[in-house]
């Protein structure tokens, strides 16, 4: 297999040298805990510090508003039960997207299930994004958070942040965001979007996975939901992970204001990839390509399943996917195509296609030409539609 080409960046990306470089003392000689009082504890608490200055730096924050989890599913599961346990209320109401990371649409479950909480979940339209006017028509009184993603993982499509932002401040509303596929690609300012609390994930912007962050505006607002040492001000205890704390510090100085670079190599990607592909026939885009960013691409190939273009193109060293990567293997349809309202013909002939920092003009020459000489055999070989 001479060529390859990953693109399947918004389930991970390769970790950047650079990254790697600052992680690996802390991995073998700088090995001290943080909480220790001599050299080698000292050693990893300024490590600590300096990364959670270079996260807070990145999405305009303050240095102590930022605690570090284990990824974007953690922070947001935190924030989500954290902050409405902590209301107290039995009959509390939170309103999010009909197209939400499972982690934060499972703790509405949990909330709902278990402490009555009403939830909301907003509809997209065509292009897949939330209305404003919806959201204002769906706030009651006893609505105490309103969770929306910045970019949605299946189809790059994004959302109005700062139009939410400005209701729920009017509103005295606790506006959480799941910036996981945002980070590193937008300049996020918490402040200027009026965002309350906001989760990341070091992975999706060439960081070590296994570590993350939520920035809380209010710490004193949410009910922290590990306790034990009073490690990260007493929000989130357990010996930190500091090598992996230093890899998602270096891997946000590496991309802070550097997002309007990276966001012209993605649309110069995508442009390469679409012209590349027009030689084919009977393929759609989902969604909006000029609502979305162009990191992602979620294409529908009329004829044939989207899983056995997956399987054929991995044969090629081409690796994309049917979802989201945290719902991949798993036998359920799409919730976010189906919120799209697509048929069921189209969602199962859906592929995503997602760039990474990394990804060159000649990995998207040949994963397309691939994909047009893949599709015309699968269909060749079909005799009948799906």
């Amino acid at each position: 297999m001479s060529k390859t080409a990953y693109l399947d960046n918004n389930a991970t990306t390769p970790l950047r040298g650079p990254v790697l470089t600052k992680m690996m003392p802390f991995l073998k000689d700088s090995y001290g805990n943080p909480s220790a009082l001599y050299n080698l504890g000292k050693t990893a608490k300024l490590a600590i510090t300096s990364s959670r200055i270079k996260v807070a730096a990145l999405i305009g924050a303050e240095e102590n508003q930022i605690i570090f989890t284990s990824g974007g599913s953690e922070a947001n599961s935190t924030i989500i039960k954290g902050y409405c346990l902590s209301k107290k209320k039995k009959q509390g109401h939170i309103i999010v997207s009909s197209i939400e990371h499972p982690a934060v649409l499972r703790a509405c479950d949990y909330l709902k299930s278990e402490h009555a909480y009403e939830v909301t979940l907003l509809p997209i339209n065509s292009s897949g994004v939330v209305s404003v006017y919806d959201l204002k028509n769906s706030l009651q009184e006893n609505t105490v958070m309103v969770s929306i993603m910045m970019i949605n993982n299946e189809l790059g499509s994004l959302q109005p942040i700062k139009e939410i932002g400005e209701v729920c401040e009017e509103k005295g509303i606790h506006f959480h965001c799941d910036a996981v596929q945002a980070i590193g690609k937008l300049p996020v300012e918490v402040k200027e979007l009026k965002l309350d609390s906001l989760s990341l994930s070091a992975h999706k912007f060439g960081g070590p996975k296994g570590i993350g962050a939520l920035f809380i505006a209010d710490k004193n607002s949410v009910f922290p939901l590990i306790h034990g040492g009073g490690q990260e001000f007493d929000f989130r205890s357990g010996t930190e992970n500091v090598a992996g704390i230093v890899g998602l510090g270096e891997a946000a100085s590496l991309v802070h204001k550097k997002e309007a670079e990276i966001t012209q190599h993605f649309y110069r990607l995508r442009y390469e990839f679409l012209k590349n592909l027009n030689s084919l026939d009977s393929w759609t885009v989902n969604g909006n390509l000029d609502l979305s960013y162009p990191s992602t691409l979620n294409l529908a190939f009329n004829h044939i399943r989207g899983e056995a273009l997956a399987m054929m193109l991995n044969l090629h060293g081409i690796s994309i996917s049917i979802g989201s990567a945290c719902s991949s293997s798993s036998p359920k349809q799409s919730h976010v195509l189906t919120s799209l309202g697509l048929e069921d013909q189209t969602i199962k002939s859906s592929v995503r296609f997602s760039f990474g920092y990394q990804t060159s003009i000649e990995e998207i020459q040949y994963a397309a030409k691939t994909c047009i000489k893949v599709v015309n055999q699968l269909r060749s070989l079909s005799t009948q539609k799906i």
